[in-house]
């Protein structure tokens, strides 16, 4: 069965549909699914799979390398035969990835797994972003791609506390197998969306659909933008175990929370970009998408700084809130820059060129930086990353001064003329 070749309800009221929200809860539970492996990817490479430190990066890398090949053809594909059934087989694959951790008792066949979690990750948020584009109207898009980012958020709140905890309890199998249920669970509600596609579908080609999109100005600032929040990831999500582990940054924490205490700090990573992204995007409708991004970028560098001199629970808790807000109002009006300067039809393939950026940010990032780590010394690894986010961050904002958005660069409609 095709799906069918009608748009979404029209969007011109401030309100957003159902169907917006039942995809953010689809959203929400593919990211719990995906989330709850990362606390302890780099202990499975090095502790379970027995292999060296090195390892825990080409892991991300493949991740990230699988994603970049993939977002692309993700979003053209969304573009033309419908947001729903890309994220359909996005979750398919997630299901099938969590599958092959389960019997992984060997390198190879993890790796095989870490490339299905990244083709994975690029269909379904991919596709996720451009949807939420869709279904909101123009005065929201900021909130809306705030809340679809929200949603991911949403699910690392819990995620990092509770794979760390039953991974404790229980051993990592039983953290896969729950990542494998929360995939089905996203399927079935992604099965529950309406089967549309854009009213009018770009016959240039996906190379074509490229260039026209490469062309706006909004995308490249949103393309520099993401590449620097794709070492902010990279620090988080791949070293910030590692880095914790190696600095004993929680030798000090409660007994209560020493069990989980680098969970929780993810946890809180989660939390304040759950809280903020919305907010953020709402703002950059109201007052402007540059106005969000410049402060978010200072936060973010502080944040990296605060990390890089943390010595506690509570230094390295309170310089996790500081990253993670500044990261949440970069990324907000990174997505929604991205969206506002390419025409309906180009939605998902110019999300997919941002999180391209992304990708390759976080995977590059993550393989590089772990060269600059020497034993308990994280200094050059630190000095390097904050160059990362400067200079990319710096000349995002540079070119995301005076845009317009693509919906008022349209030609006004032509009036009647009076019978008088």
């Amino acid at each position: 069965m095709t799906e069918s070749p009608l748009s979404p309800p029209p969007v011109s009221t401030l309100a957003l549909p159902r169907a917006f929200y039942v995809s953010l809860a689809a959203t929400a539970l593919f990211a719990f699914g995906l989330t709850i492996l990362v606390p302890i990817i780099p202990l499975y490479v090095t502790d379970e799979l027995g292999m060296a430190e090195r390892w825990i990066g080409t892991s991300t890398l493949a991740v990230a390398f699988v994603a970049v090949a993939s977002r692309i053809p993700a979003g053209a594909l969304s573009d033309r035969i419908g947001r729903r059934k890309i994220m359909i087989v996005g979750a398919y694959l997630g299901l099938a990835a969590a599958g092959l951790y389960l019997v992984s008792q060997h390198f190879a066949v993890f790796l095989v797994a870490r490339t299905l979690t990244g083709a994975s990750l690029a269909l379904f948020t991919t596709t996720s972003k451009a949807l939420s584009a869709d279904l909101s109207p123009p005065r929201r898009r900021g909130e809306a791609l705030g809340m679809n980012n929200a949603a991911f958020s949403l699910a690392t709140v819990a995620s990092p506390l509770l794979s760390e905890g039953l991974k404790n309890a229980v051993g990592f199998q039983a953290v896969f197998a729950l990542s494998g249920a929360l995939n089905v669970l996203a399927l079935l509600i992604t099965y529950s969306l309406p089967r549309t596609r854009p009213e009018v579908v770009s016959s240039l080609g996906a190379r074509r659909d490229t260039l026209s999109a490469l062309h706006e100005r909004g995308t490249w600032a949103s393309l520099l933008l993401m590449a620097g929040l794709g070492g902010v990831l990279a620090l988080m999500f791949t070293f910030y175990p590692f880095f914790s582990e190696r600095k004993d940054l929680f030798a000090d924490a409660p007994g209560v929370l020493s069990s989980v205490s680098m969970g929780l700090g993810l946890s809180i990573w989660a939390f304040m970009n759950t809280v903020i992204e919305p907010v953020a995007g709402r703002l950059s409708d109201r007052i402007g998408r540059l106005r969000v991004a410049a402060p978010g970028l200072v936060c973010a560098v502080l944040g990296v700084l605060a990390l890089s001199q943390a010595s506690g629970t509570l230094p390295t808790y309170l310089a996790i809130v500081l990253l993670a807000s500044g990261f949440a109002a970069v990324s907000s009006a990174a997505n929604s820059i991205s969206q506002d300067a390419v025409a309906p039809t180009l939605r998902g393939m110019s999300a997919a060129m941002i999180y391209t950026s992304f990708d390759l940010s976080v995977g590059l990032n993550a393989q590089v930086l772990s060269a600059l780590i020497d034993g308990t010394d994280f200094g050059a690894f630190f000095a390097a990353l904050m160059v990362v986010v400067i200079g990319f961050g710096v000349a995002g904002l540079a070119l995301s001064t005076r845009l317009v958005a693509y919906e008022k660069r349209l030609p006004a409609p032509e009036t009647m003329p009076s019978a008088d």
